[in-house]
């Protein structure tokens, strides 16, 4: 589409520049750390169910706007705003569960210990995913609405904008990335979930085991 027949609706309050700019502000929620809720609650196994389901939500969304290009224009922006969403959310989960982890002092080489180290490093690579898939979702949504002649209106975005749909020449390149980092998001985030419910369980395990040494007569606790 030519330069010309591209129009400038709203500025600064087109969707892309609102995606973009949402995408930059959920990085505030790094220096966020909560952790307890509701009295000492601990915040992390609360905060957790919001990625864990909306993660595979917007990985799988991304996954079939990849492979049905007539569905990006109707459900591309407000599911790339869910996963702008989705990012702010992480942000304060793996926050939450780093105050967590030093509460409890799971640190060292035991066989909790290290599982919520693997857990940790996992989510830490399933945010690298997230961004990157965030990130390319912006990206594509503004293409897409480019190459339907809906500009942003300001001159040197919309040029670099322009500039890359010539560049890649259409919009497949976009979706086969925005794909690929879909399906790195759905393996890291069950990885991640996998590595934190075999910590708790076998946390659950361990105590429920030292309770039943304790029960035994004649136990005498450790030397």
């Amino acid at each position: 589409m030519s330069e010309s027949a591209v129009t400038a609706p709203r500025g600064w309050l087109s969707p892309q520049i609102l995606l973009g700019l949402g995408g930059l502000l959920s990085f505030v929620f790094v220096l966020i750390r909560v952790n307890t809720v509701y009295e000492g609650l601990p915040a992390h196994p609360l905060f957790v169910h919001v990625p864990v389901i909306l993660i595979p939500t917007v990985s799988a969304g991304g996954l079939i706007l990849a492979a049905r290009p007539a569905w990006f224009e109707r459900h591309s922006a407000w599911l790339c705003a869910l996963s702008v969403f989705t990012l702010a959310a992480l942000d304060l989960t793996m926050n939450a569960g780093d105050a967590l982890r030093g509460d409890l002092g799971l640190y060292g080489n035991g066989t909790v210990a290290s599982l919520i180290s693997r857990h940790a490093h996992a989510a830490g690579i399933l945010r690298i995913f997230l961004i990157a898939f965030t990130a390319m979702f912006i990206i594509a949504v503004a293409l897409d609405r480019h190459s339907r002649g809906q500009a942003t209106g300001i001159g040197w975005i919309d040029a670099i904008i322009g500039a890359v749909l010539t560049a890649v020449q259409g919009l497949k390149p976009a979706r086969v990335v925005l794909g690929v980092l879909a399906l790195g998001c759905l393996y890291f985030v069950f990885l991640t979930g996998d590595l934190g419910a075999r910590a708790v369980w076998q946390g659950r395990i361990s105590a429920a085991h030292g309770f039943a040494g304790a029960a035994k007569p004649g136990y005498r606790g450790a030397p």
